[in-house]
């Protein structure tokens, strides 16, 4: 209703999600799916810099859904690295959900879970349409083992895919040996490793999840890469063109990913064209499957703020359902 606005929490989107974490991964292929059909307008994202914090930035992702939901709304989502030296989280976030018809706000809901779940989903969903991975063991590499990597994990173990060993890199120690606990604490039968050497590990790996904070390629070695190679390349900037250009190369949308010198960014200035990109998740979702079998297979998602729109409006809907949301009414005059 119209003149009443809610707040939804942290502790609600996770008691929701506890019970209905597939429905993320649900969400998530929807929103590939309108965004696919046009039926979906994704804006490019603005980036706000901090001229003495060179490392810091403030991103707006606007988005709307003209059909099934008709919804709109924005994700101001805050990424500051130097938050890990006081005990606080990198990234925080809110989402911002407007009535279609009227534009008024309806919901201010924490955005930080949502922006790593639908992340983490969006590689989820394209690993489990390149590779086999509820029936076929693998070894899983995880380069950068903050947040997200976390996320990552509990959600593949709840997806349920069998998985051999996971791999730990991180160039902070005390991070990856802080995951191997919690993954221990969620799953005691899968062997975890943290390795020291980041090509031993990239060597050894069937599928590599990248989420770094990484600002320019550090992996410059095609060599590693076994052909049947599997990189999640969500940090987007960890490794070289010369890397992207002689692979196969999944993108959520072309346009959005060839900026703010991503990997593939650098790859379309680097050769002048976009003929290195084979397909996007809309695409494979819908059955694209013309990938060289002789290279590796890189999924690099710009991160569209459709994902975040569709997730946290199923995620505003089943608060108020649950009683969860904080309504506030008389917000507007």
């Amino acid at each position: 209703m119209i003149g009443k606005f809610s707040i939804i929490t942290s502790e609600a989107i996770k008691k929701i999600i506890k019970s209905q974490s597939h429905s993320i991964y649900e969400m998530v292929k929807l929103a590939y799916i309108k965004h696919g059909e046009g039926i979906a307008k994704n804006p490019s994202s603005y980036f706000l810099t901090f001229p003495d914090k060179p490392k810091s930035r403030i991103i707006a992702l606007p988005a709307l859904i003209s059909q099934n939901p008709r919804i709109a709304g924005i994700k101001w989502i805050s990424s500051n690295p130097d938050n890990l030296l006081n005990d606080l989280k990198r990234a925080s976030a809110v989402i911002i959900l407007n009535d279609y018809d009227t534009g008024y706000p309806i919901a201010c809901i924490e955005g930080s879970i949502i922006s790593a779940l639908r992340t983490v989903y969006s590689a989820i969903i394209v690993g489990e349409y390149l590779s086999d991975v509820k029936h076929s063991k693998k070894v899983i590499g995880i380069i950068g083992t903050g947040n997200i990597s976390k996320y990552f994990v509990e959600s593949i173990i709840s997806e349920r895919w069998k998985i051999e060993q996971i791999i730990l890199y991180d160039s902070n120690d005390k991070a990856a040996v802080k995951l191997k606990r919690e993954i221990q604490n969620l799953n005691s039968n899968v062997k975890i490793d943290i390795q020291d050497d980041l090509n031993t590990l990239i060597i050894n790996s069937e599928i590599i999840f990248l989420s770094t904070t990484s600002q320019e390629p550090y992996i410059r070695d095609l060599s590693l890469f076994k052909s049947n190679t599997i990189v999640l390349h969500i940090s987007l900037r960890d490794l070289t063109p010369e890397i992207l250009i002689s692979s196969n190369n999944i993108v959520d949308d072309v346009d959005h990913v060839l900026n703010a010198n991503t990997s593939p960014h650098l790859a379309y200035q680097k050769t002048g064209n976009k003929s290195f990109i084979n397909c996007t998740a809309y695409e494979l979702i819908n059955g694209y499957n013309n990938f060289d079998p002789k290279k590796t297979i890189i999924f690099s998602p710009m991160g569209m703020g459709i994902l975040d729109l569709v997730v946290a409006n199923y995620l505003y809907e089943e608060a108020q359902r649950q009683n969860l949301n904080i309504e506030i009414n008389n917000f507007f005059q």
